[in-house]
């Protein structure tokens, strides 16, 4: 959600699409570039949802270019940047799996000098939804990274769900960062059907039984600010589904009601219907 700075207005776009569950991520917790505010705390009550935020890194300075600019001068009240689950169910069991134990963004210049501590994760959490219980994940693998990495990324995060989860519905989504998808076409089935010969992240996924035709339709999910300069967009954002099928899987605008570009990421989404137990026994 790109900090999440435009929380009332997210808030409006996921309520408009009557969501259930939202796997966020870059959410910010007391940022200068923010407002100070706990965007994933206020987006939840706002829409009524409990939560769950999971740090992935301690922000040294004020963010990218434009941002440090801006707010040239003033604090981090906490500088906390990471990932969420906001649901309207109850949570069970929750949990956070490391991606990396090294300190990329502290260690090397990254990103016009945005010096973090810390590292890539992803949240899990046990959901009592009315039809049982599923797990879900939000996941954010590393944007300075090459397609091996990133397939090492679903590998730990695999191993890592499969102590949590057992054989339970697991729908994982967010920001994969899967940049050697062709980036011409992108509106064609063809980018659903083999995406594993350029990033093989996907064919990590697939032996671990997680399916991402029926929970995505082609198209980009990256947006443009005004004062950007145009480029390209891409498909970086995925849904993923284990033990059920994907239905009715969207794309939707990252825009407030008066044009305000809210992310650089367009929302996506899909209705998830686990499979009964007898069904999954039989499958």
């Amino acid at each position: 959600m790109e900090r999440c700075k435009h929380v009332e207005a997210s808030a409006g776009v996921l309520r408009e699409r009557g969501v259930d569950l939202v796997l966020a991520t870059e959410m910010d917790w007391g940022c200068a570039r923010s407002g100070q505010r706990h965007t994933t705390a206020e987006l939840a009550a706002i829409l009524g949802f409990g939560h769950v935020f999971g740090v992935e890194f301690v922000e040294l300075g004020l963010g990218d270019a434009r941002e440090t600019d801006e707010h040239a001068g003033q604090p981090n009240h906490h500088g906390l940047h990471g990932n969420a689950i906001l649901s309207r169910y109850p949570f069970g069991r929750v949990a956070l799996i490391p991606l990396e134990a090294g300190g990329s963004w502290y260690l090397s210049d990254k990103k016009e000098g945005q010096g973090r501590i810390g590292g890539r994760n992803v949240i899990a959490a046990e959901i009592c939804a009315p039809g049982g219980r599923i797990w879900v994940v939000s996941a954010h693998f590393e944007s300075e990274s090459t397609p091996t990495l990133r397939a090492a990324q679903a590998e730990m995060t695999v191993a890592g769900l499969k102590a949590l989860t057992g054989d339970a519905p697991v729908v994982i989504g967010g920001d994969f960062n899967v940049k050697a998808l062709p980036r011409n076409d992108l509106a064609d089935m063809a980018i659903l059907e083999s995406p594993g010969a350029t990033e093989p992240m996907f064919d990590v996924l697939a032996a671990a039984g997680f399916d991402w035709r029926s929970a995505n339709i082609p198209g980009a999910t990256t947006r443009r600010h005004p004062w950007q300069t145009p480029l390209p967009t891409i498909k970086i954002d995925w849904l993923f589904v284990r033990g059920g099928v994907g239905r009715n899987p969207w794309i939707g605008p990252a825009l407030g009601r008066d044009g305000t570009v809210l992310s650089d990421h367009d929302p996506i989404g899909v209705d998830f219907a686990p499979l009964t137990d007898q069904a999954r026994t039989h499958a």
